[in-house]
């Protein structure tokens, strides 16, 4: 259980970089023309950072009912 708690605390760290990243793609006016692909590719991995972080999560929290019924049982 506590890898999952470890794995969505490196998700957060990994997400706040791309946020960083997509914010260095862009200026005042939007996105600079020749950044574009980049910040697509950006985009793409956030969603699957975000989908990873939520396997985490879920599993975590998975674990723990599963302990806590045991703990009842």
């Amino acid at each position: 259980m506590t890898c999952h708690h470890q794995a969505v605390a490196d998700f957060d760290i990994q997400l706040e970089m791309v946020d960083l990243e997509i914010k260095l793609c862009s200026d005042d006016q939007g996105v600079l023309p020749y950044q574009e692909a980049k910040l697509e590719e950006l985009e793409e991995r956030k969603v699957k950072l975000l989908a990873g972080k939520r396997f985490h999560a879920n599993a975590g929290n998975a674990y723990w009912y599963y302990i806590e019924k045991q703990k009842i049982d």
